[in-house]
């Protein structure tokens, strides 16, 4: 009898593992397609993509209380812009809308002061942004194969090239087997701020046109976090960079400064 028992304790834990399997699998089934055909094509109309201006936006999530009242900030090519806040201010999120990963209840987003987010598709504007999060996802490969993220044999010399170019030699180099170093799941065999410099040098290789940064040098030392802002100045120029930070040093570099407190934004610095 004891055997039975455990053998349906088994069974049990079984069913229960393969109920969550199924409402997963449905709850990704049921989502709908991102894409809306109508609109592919619109953003390649507008050749270099010159500011991003946010106005009087406002999200919450479903049955919460409103998180983000009325933000407004703006993006430019050639500046860097910086937003502060506490833990919890909706910062994340905002990034998340700018991505096209969450809906905004109302206010607008527009490209060039005159071409709304939402008319644009999202695998057409997440090619035109390059995007450092919290969060690295990092696949079980080598460091090329994360920053590539396609073609590794095609594109393997120029990845290096590239990559020496902006100056991530010193630190990719110093890796055991260099650039083909197999970083693990979740890149196990990379420290917090090797992840943060591959997540960098990924977002910059499929050169974008508005680079967005969360908490990007939150893993660095003082060093690593100097060839980043360093890098961030000589780039800038043809780029048009969001910061979301709480590092003084990153805010003294930017041209404009917001800080979201309450759900609102305060400008407290312009230049």
């Amino acid at each position: 009898m004891i055997g039975s028992v455990g053998r349906l304790a088994t069974t049990n834990i079984q069913l229960q593992e393969a109920k969550v399997a199924f409402e997963r699998m449905y709850e990704f089934a049921s989502v709908e397609p991102e894409i809306n055909q109508s609109n592919i094509g619109i953003i390649q109309k507008l050749g270099e993509i010159n500011s991003l201006t946010i106005k009087d936006l406002s999200f919450r999530f479903a049955g919460k209380s409103q998180l983000l009242k009325d933000v407004s900030l703006t993006i430019r090519k050639g500046e860097i812009t910086v937003l502060l806040g506490e833990v919890g201010s909706g910062k994340s999120i905002l990034l998340q809308i700018l991505q096209k990963f969450q809906t905004y209840e109302a206010g607008e987003v527009l490209i060039n002061e005159n071409i709304s987010l939402k008319n644009i598709a999202s695998d057409t504007w997440r090619s035109k942004i390059g995007v450092v999060p919290q969060e690295i996802k990092i696949f079980n490969g080598t460091l090329l194969d994360n920053i590539i993220l396609g073609n590794i044999i095609e594109e393997g010399e120029k990845a290096i090239y590239f990559c020496e170019t902006l100056g991530f030699k010193h630190f990719f180099e110093t890796l055991p087997q260099g650039y083909l170093t197999l970083v693990g799941e979740e890149g196990i065999n990379l420290s917090g701020g090797q992840k943060q410099l591959l997540a960098l040098a990924r977002a910059l290789y499929h050169q974008p046109n508005i680079l967005f940064l969360d908490e990007a040098t939150s893993a660095m030392d003082s060093k690593t976090e100097q060839f980043m802002i360093d890098l961030l100045e000589k780039l800038k120029s043809n780029l048009a960079i969001l910061i979301i930070t709480h590092n003084k040093n990153i805010a003294e570099i930017a041209e404009d400064i917001y800080e979201l407190e309450n759900g609102m934004t305060y400008q407290t610095q312009t230049l």
